[in-house]
């Protein structure tokens, strides 16, 4: 079951219920995981709102707010969502992108929207 959320546009948009949260987080833990210097990976909508964080630091209401980070946008799901990586000195920007490309395509598998 999704929630409804009204966006900034004044559109309604589907998210993720509680249990498709529960299911995303492990996929981005281990995006989180796999890339040295990342240190947060968050969920968001596009509005800015949280939905789901994995990491080992950072605060993801305050990552999702700010743009001082890699975002990915995911169009394929019912929602327009941000795939967003807070990173530090030590990430290969590459590795970052080719992980959050991963990443994004199985949120979306999850989604069901891909």
């Amino acid at each position: 079951m999704h929630w409804w959320a009204v966006m900034a546009d004044g559109i309604q948009a589907h998210m993720p219920d509680a249990l498709q949260r529960a299911r995303l987080l492990p996929l981005l833990q281990q995006f989180a995981d796999r890339v040295e210097g990342v240190r947060t990976v968050v969920l968001a909508s596009v509005d800015g709102f949280a939905l789901v964080q994995a990491g080992t630091s950072g605060n993801g209401e305050r990552l999702a707010a700010m743009t001082k980070v890699l975002m990915l946008a995911l169009p394929g799901s019912n929602t327009p969502l941000l795939l967003m990586a807070g990173c530090d000195q030590r990430t290969v920007i590459g590795q970052v992108l080719w992980n959050a490309r991963e990443c994004g395509q199985a949120v979306l598998a999850e989604l069901g929207g891909s």
